[in-house]
């Protein structure tokens, strides 16, 4: 085969329907055919010099601007040499607003970090470490870095964080609640309507009579008349934690559960904690995750917390391993998280159209479809992410606690 024709060739030019192709006789078949113009650039004529970093970046905008795609997206259709790549890469990174919109159109993705990790080392030469956050003075970390300083700094709710990964530490957490509510008593999301903020406080009052810690022991909770309006309260006595648990049902028959423990065990960042639990499920929850019950409500002072009621329908045939354990909740090991809690039945339930609570959660017809579970309580759980690096600055890594059995 043989290049009959070469035409002035412009890399930017190739967009969508302006695709330039060359013409080649084959004369063992005596045909002909075309062959698409960067191909014939970077590839037949061997142009080992790349492609002109201005070209890709036009074509990269292009790509954004035009196709709309996200910045992620764009950066993975440009077909050019891995060292050309590498070249666009590096610009992007070491700018300030495309690092921002690149870095931000893959937070936003969360479940497909692993996949997108992949096509970008594809992309790139080998031994290219450009992506690799474990580099001393990464390029990649230096832009998630200022990344998160800009997301820190705008973020109008504490929840907004807590979308982007859990692992931030109390002080930054409690320091951007003071900032935007002037005040000390944090808090997440609302108390739901069915309960009311007044009178979840005489519930909540309630409740404390009736804490056990250690070893649950078996009691009855009287019903609670607020305004002639009845609230129904059951403990739910599994597990040795210091977490006490209990279903509330409200006087327009609307089913939550209440978890709380003693106001000494209210850091943010400990293991084991019922404010570390529930910093991971807003996080969960913020990103629709199917596989673990949605928190509605936390107060740290209070150290009390309100979820949504999962049917307590039983799991079959499972084998409490952690490996096992995950792949019954992809949708939680897709967003980072890891379950190291693999004892006991009564912290997982069976995800199916009954549990009205994750209707609208992240592909819950597929979950009901696979025989996937529901996690009640992760507080045996680490993150991680791989183009998500800790920032010192903000972030802490969560640790597992030892679960102790006797």
């Amino acid at each position: 085969m043989r290049v009959s024709a070469i035409k002035n060739f412009s890399y930017s030019s190739n967009k969508r329907e302006q695709v330039s192709c060359y013409k080649t006789n084959n004369s063992s078949a005596g045909s002909v055919s075309f062959i698409p113009a960067q191909k014939v650039y970077a590839g037949y004529l061997g142009f080992r010099g790349g492609i002109p970093l201005s070209s890709l970046v036009n074509d990269y905008k292009w790509f954004i601007n035009h196709d709309r795609n996200s910045a992620i997206n764009a950066f993975l259709k440009i077909d050019a040499p891995k060292d050309s790549i590498n070249q666009l890469l590096r610009h992007i990174l070491s700018n300030k607003d495309f690092s921002y919109e690149f870095i931000d159109s893959i937070s936003s993705q969360p479940r497909n970090v692993a996949d997108i990790y992949q096509k970008c080392k594809e992309k790139l030469p080998d031994g290219s470490d450009i992506i690799n956050i474990y580099v001393p003075n990464n390029l990649y970390v230096k832009a998630y870095e200022n990344y998160i300083d800009e997301r820190y700094k705008n973020a109008a709710s504490v929840s907004e964080l807590l979308k982007i990964r859990p692992d931030w530490k109390e002080e930054v957490l409690l320091s951007k609640h003071r900032e935007l509510y002037h005040n000390d008593d944090f808090e997440l999301g609302i108390v739901p309507d069915s309960i009311g903020q007044e009178n979840f406080q005489a519930v909540a009052e309630h409740l404390k009579k009736h804490c056990t810690y250690g070893f649950k022991r078996q009691t009855e909770i009287p019903d609670l008349n607020i305004n002639g309006k009845t609230f129904t309260l059951k403990p739910y006595l599994d597990g040795k934690s210091d977490k006490n648990v209990f279903r509330i049902k409200t006087p327009d028959g609307q089913r939550f559960v209440i978890k709380m423990t003693t106001s000494e065990n209210e850091n943010l960042n400990q293991p084991g904690s019922l404010g570390l639990v529930s910093i991971i499920d807003t996080y969960l929850t913020q990103n629709s995750c199917r596989n673990a019950a949605p928190i509605k409500y936390y107060n740290k002072n209070q150290n009390i917390a309100i979820y949504d009621y999962i049917n307590h329908n039983k799991v079959d045939q499972i084998r409490f391993s952690i490996y096992e354990m995950l792949n019954r909740m992809p949708d939680i090991k897709d967003l980072g998280i890891t379950i190291y809690d693999t004892i006991g039945s009564n912290n997982y339930f069976r995800l199916d159209d009954s549990q009205k609570a994750l209707r609208n959660a992240n592909d819950f017809k597929y979950g009901t479809l696979h025989d996937e579970v529901i996690s009640v309580d992760n507080d045996h759980s680490t993150y991680d992410k791989i183009l998500f690096p800790i920032v010192n600055k903000y972030h802490k890594a969560i640790q597992n606690e030892i679960q102790m059995f006797f």
